[in-house]
């Protein structure tokens, strides 16, 4: 086995490593594009990225080394620039790589074809994989079965009625798959890929309350890894925002340059709605808060929009008032001083925005209720049904 070190890349030897011992054997016939004979394995472990290589003998390679915690990996072969820089452009799978689960096991890796069709068997983090993974194909292709010839015929045609029928069903196929990965977990806690799952699951949004027991559970060394503890902080920062939380401060400019602030409007209820001009599914949720709007505002009902802009700072402000104007809302709303892309910044890093539109319900003591992301027909239901609990059926 043949050990390279290549562009700042960390390479942790055996001996520097106090984790458990992993073998992996393999076999692969064909290596198309491949510009020499070596094969490479890369991972990473307490945040430094390992990179190993191994000559291909007869078909054959074998890796050996040292993991303290499950992670992702991937076996790939040497190609041209040309080759590479065209399956980045076009995202087609790369016959040239395979990504899998590496863990503290021996394993096997065969492959009848390209390295992108390798199978590998031996470890049970990667078993966990393959297996979520299996069973999140046979939704989507039961979806795709139910509807997806549908789907072609209504955009072909432009029909507005059967695209927003199938676009409900696909919401609801997505929410198939998530409620699947959940099971998982909750049925898998010692799972080594828990942490990948935990970090798909809530790209969007955390509830401790769900969320807290899994990571609690999780293996140890997958909790004390970099990625473990960057977790558990988003985890805490989710619990400071929880339902019945005190909903953090925000105070940012309107459109005449008169600062609103959260506070202000105390006694109220209030809908925070994160959104900017650039995105299709905030502005898709317009129409059902002028609705929201127009029936709750004199019971005591309020929206604060957080317009969140890209792109040159000088053009923000151009761009929020003519959306703001085009979509007529009458209600609040300023401008974040920080980019949509800066997620560690100001309101969008205090309410763990991850995702536009996120909207969070805040009520008339300055507690938060619920945060609801996306423009699906389930938020929209989960919100109306929170105004009329918080507001009454008269209105």
């Amino acid at each position: 086995m043949k050990t390279n070190f290549l562009l700042g890349i960390t390479l942790m030897g055996a001996a520097a490593v106090q984790g458990q011992s992993f073998t992996l054997k393999g076999t692969l016939a064909k290596r198309t594009l491949a510009v020499n004979s070596f094969i490479y394995l890369r991972y990473e472990q307490q945040g430094k990225m390992i990179l190993d290589s191994c000559r291909l003998q007869q078909q054959a390679y074998h890796f050996q080394g040292q993991v303290e915690y499950p992670a992702e990996a991937t076996l790939f072969l040497k190609v041209g620039d040309k080759d590479a820089e065209y399956y980045r452009q076009t995202r087609l799978l790369k016959p040239y790589e395979h990504t899998f689960y590496l863990d503290a096991a021996v394993l096997t890796a065969t492959s009848a074809g390209e390295l992108r069709e390798t199978k590998i068997t031996g470890g049970a983090a990667e078993a966990d994989r393959q297996a979520i993974e299996a069973a999140l194909s046979a939704i989507y292709q039961r979806g795709e079965k139910e509807y997806g010839a549908k789907r072609e015929a209504a955009y072909n045609a432009g029909d507005s009625v059967a695209i927003a029928e199938i676009t409900r069903l696909a919401y609801r196929n997505d929410d198939e798959r998530e409620a699947a990965k959940l099971r998982f977990m909750q049925q898998h806690p010692q799972t080594g890929i828990m942490l990948k799952l935990l970090q798909e699951y809530t790209r969007t949004k955390i509830d401790p309350a769900v969320i807290g027991p899994l990571y609690d559970g999780m293996l140890p060394s997958l909790k004390a890894s970099p990625e473990g503890v960057a977790y558990g902080r988003r985890l805490a920062k989710a619990r400071e925002i929880a339902p019945g939380m005190p909903a953090p401060a925000v105070a940012l400019e309107d459109r005449h340059g008169q600062q609103v602030t959260l506070a202000s409007l105390k006694g109220k209820v209030v809908l925070l709605d994160f959104w900017g001009s650039w995105c299709y599914p905030c502005r898709m949720s317009h129409p059902h808060l002028r609705e929201v709007y127009a029936r709750y505002k004199d019971a005591g009902f309020e929206i604060l929009g957080v317009s969140n802009e890209r792109g040159d700072p000088a053009g923000w402000k151009e761009k929020w008032t003519k959306a703001m104007d085009a979509d007529q809302m009458t209600w609040l709303n300023v401008l974040n001083t920080a980019a949509s892309t800066d997620k560690e910044k100001g309101v969008l890093e205090a309410y763990d925005v991850k995702a536009f539109p996120t909207k969070i319900l805040i009520d008339r003591d300055g507690k938060i209720v619920v945060k609801l992301v996306g423009n699906s027909e389930g938020s929209r239901e989960a919100l109306d049904a929170q105004l009329e609990r918080l507001l009454g059926k008269e209105y």
